[in-house]
């Protein structure tokens, strides 16, 4: 059962299943636009920790119906950051919202209170969410149920631009690493090993140079 409002209180005594993670849609809206650095997501994450319950669920989202016809698209308002933040509302733990039209890259406001139309052709977002919803299905890590993956913070040396986190249940890991910035970034991470990028398929090493 969702409840279309985010307050913790609203989940005692199985009230209500899941509610909309606003505090992190408007947080991620802020890092998009460079109002704010990784440190508020960081900041975002350990208040939700602290005011909901392990089996709380938030549904993590780019835009709904209220967000688009306000405040505009996922593009007027996340720009290009729009993919990394939609590959971190699926990646959080939570369950993510496609609303109606992003997945054939809505662009426009819909109107709030009269008929209107969404575009019926795919293209890139169809394949951005197409391949996101593959990752999350396809990966106990990502699991974001009453029983959800676990999330533990990465740590970088460029913690104000580079978003780094870990995912794991059962043994299985997903590791999330995005730049928030608009130029490339050069940083060390705290870990090591061998991977594959699951948007890419392409396996790659990181490499300890301390060792």
């Amino acid at each position: 059962m969702l409840a279309e409002a985010w307050e913790p209180e609203l989940f005692k005594n199985n009230l209500f299943d899941m509610g909309y993670a606003w505090d992190g849609h408007h947080t991620m809206n802020k890092i998009a636009q460079g109002k704010e650095s990784v440190a508020a997501w960081d900041a975002y994450m350990e208040k939700r920790t602290k005011d909901y319950e392990t089996d709380d669920i938030l549904m993590n989202f780019v835009d709904n119906h209220d967000e688009n016809s306000w405040n505009g698209s996922i593009q007027e308002r996340m720009g290009e950051a729009s993919e990394i933040m939609m590959a971190l509302s699926y990646l959080t733990p939570g369950m993510p919202l496609i609303y109606s039209g992003d997945e054939y890259g809505l662009d426009h406001r819909l109107k709030f209170f009269e008929k209107d139309s969404i575009p019926k052709v795919k293209g890139k977002n169809w394949e951005i969410f197409k391949k996101l919803g593959e990752i999350k299905v396809n990966n106990i890590a990502l699991n974001g149920g009453k029983n959800k993956a676990s999330y533990k913070k990465i740590n970088t040396s460029s913690k104000d631009k580079v978003l780094a986190f870990e995912r794991e249940k059962e043994g299985k890991k997903v590791i999330f690493i995005g730049n928030f910035s608009k130029e490339s970034q050069e940083f060390t991470i705290e870990i090591e090993g061998e991977y594959k990028n699951l948007y890419s398929n392409v396996n790659f090493s990181i490499i300890n140079e301390k060792n």
